[in-house]
């Protein structure tokens, strides 16, 4: 197995951070200072869309009003005391030490741009990638991933046909395609298997 792109691009949740322990804790905490009981347990497998996507899936009909609290309530407990706790998954740090002496490292997350830096601050891993960088619903250029992605290779005059993104869910599976790159799943993460990958992985050291 010969990982032969020069850039890789990376999801972050699920796929370099186990943060699913840390995400489920706060989203219980904001959920219960809204008075919210759920028509779905929570588990690891919400983990993945933008939050506002995934309460939408969760709560019902009459308490999507409280959306924006809950997500506000969510952003306070996480950023200040939750998201520098999450681990990387083993064999992270030093797969993309190695990797980033040879190819452009760079990720794109669903996750907003505050406590992504804060974990990859934490977790030393920062300096590794080239660029990093969140999708934000505000900006019609990073409005989800499939156009971020988009906009990365616009911006960074990179070649589709040399890049592969590598994440563990559906939505990056459809993302990496509309935008013409080849898709590694990361088989350790929380989503479904994506049997239409170019490359199916089960620890990330395989890619070395």
């Amino acid at each position: 197995m010969h990982i032969a792109e020069d850039n890789l691009i990376f999801d972050l949740d699920g796929t370099l951070f186990d943060s699913a322990p840390e995400i489920l804790i706060c989203l219980t905490k904001a959920l219960y200072l809204n008075n919210i009981n759920l028509k779905n347990n929570l588990n690891k497998s919400i983990i993945g869309p933008p939050l506002k996507e995934t309460l939408k899936n969760l709560v019902q009909k009459k308490d999507i009003v409280k959306i924006d609290k809950i997500i506000e309530n969510f952003i306070e407990i996480y950023d200040s005391d939750y998201c520098h706790k999450t681990k990387l998954y083993k064999g992270v740090q030093e797969t993309l030490k190695i990797l980033e002496k040879k190819k452009n490292l760079i990720l794109i997350t669903n996750k907003r741009i505050a406590p992504t830096e804060k974990m990859l601050q934490h977790a030393k891993i920062i300096e590794l990638f080239d660029n990093y960088l969140s999708v934000d619903p505000n900006d019609q250029s990073k409005k989800d991933k499939s156009t971020l992605i988009s906009k990365t290779i616009k911006d960074n005059n990179i070649n589709p046909k040399n890049t592969a993104y590598i994440g563990d869910t559906m939505g990056d599976f459809i993302a990496s395609k509309k935008n013409n790159i080849k898709f590694i799943f990361a088989g350790w993460g929380y989503g479904k298997y994506v049997e239409d990958a170019d490359l199916h992985l089960t620890d990330i050291r395989e890619m070395l």
